[in-house]
């Protein structure tokens, strides 16, 4: 953590003791949460139990609290199956601040599945790694993906393929969402794609402006523990997720053309959410 990072999270005096100490308590929280519940989530995975949706969720909620993070919710999950969600991309904690809300189903990096702890919670919550460093996987992901769609789960598709600075939307990639291509053709069904979009809002009770966002933001080769460690020190991020209405798309549709579609929604929505045009997104919810 710079200097310059230090005076953004903590002001010119930096991080006081009482900053050191709930940063302990919420890791010694954290981890006797993860030890309790972690072969009752073999468990329940193992026998198909509802509580293999409602562990993941509980410790997204649980990790979001250890941060100080508050969510705030705009519109709804659409209730249409198979549905594959399409959002921006900006931080780690985007799983957390999705997932902390209802039971998904995760695309995520590959790099995910060996880091210590979140790696093996991942798999536990049966998280779909893609090797972006290998176009050849492509293939493979989108046939999990439309499995798990299938299955009924909606799927999170973290539609750029990389993460953003959080001011921004990148090109979605159509590659992915190819997926839903799949399933509607495969199955003559209607398969409902959703933009979600998510703005990271406040950064230590103060207005993030697109200077102080990209501290949020996990970009390029960041280290997870150097990132996490200030927000856990006094995270205090205030974020919103923006469920935009729901697009059908059936098996005459083409996924290059509906990705850009999903793209300049998402887009739409987090320039009114960071601008504070409330009355251009849907009503808050939670």
């Amino acid at each position: 953590m710079t200097a310059d990072d230090e005076t953004v999270w903590f002001g010119a005096e930096g991080p006081s003791p009482f900053d050191y100490i709930r940063a302990v308590i919420a890791i010694v929280v954290v981890i006797g949460f993860v030890i309790l519940a972690l072969p009752v989530q073999m468990v329940a995975r193992r026998f198909k139990l509802k509580a293999a949706r409602i562990i993941p969720m509980t410790f997204h909620r649980l990790v979001l609290w250890a941060l100080g993070a508050k969510v705030v919710v705009r519109g709804e999950l659409t209730t249409h199956r198979p549905t594959l969600i399409a959002a921006n991309h900006c931080s780690w904690l985007d799983i957390m601040v999705l997932g902390s809300a209802t039971p998904l189903s995760f695309v995520a990096k590959s790099e995910i599945a060996g880091w210590p702890l979140f790696g093996f919670l991942s798999k536990l919550q049966r998280t779909i790694f893609v090797d972006r460093e290998r176009r050849i996987s492509t293939a493979k992901t989108a046939n999990e993906i439309t499995g798990r769609m299938a299955e009924g789960d909606p799927v999170v598709l973290f539609a750029e393929g990389t993460s953003s600075d959080g001011n921004r939307v990148l090109k979605f990639r159509a590659a992915l969402i190819g997926a839903a291509e799949m399933l509607a053709r495969s199955t003559g069904e209607t398969v409902w794609l959703q933009p979600v979009t998510i703005a990271y809002k406040r950064v230590n009770g103060l207005p993030a402006g697109r200077f102080h966002r990209h501290h949020v933001a996990w970009t390029g080769d960041m280290d997870l523990v150097p990132h996490a460690w200030p927000l856990l020190l006094k995270g205090a991020v205030d974020a919103e997720v923006i469920y935009g209405n729901p697009i059908p798309f059936d098996p005459a549709h083409a996924r290059k053309a509906i990705a850009p579609l999903l793209e300049s929604r998402v887009r739409a929505m987090l320039a009114a959410s960071l601008t504070g045009k409330d009355e251009d997104l849907p009503p808050i919810v939670r």
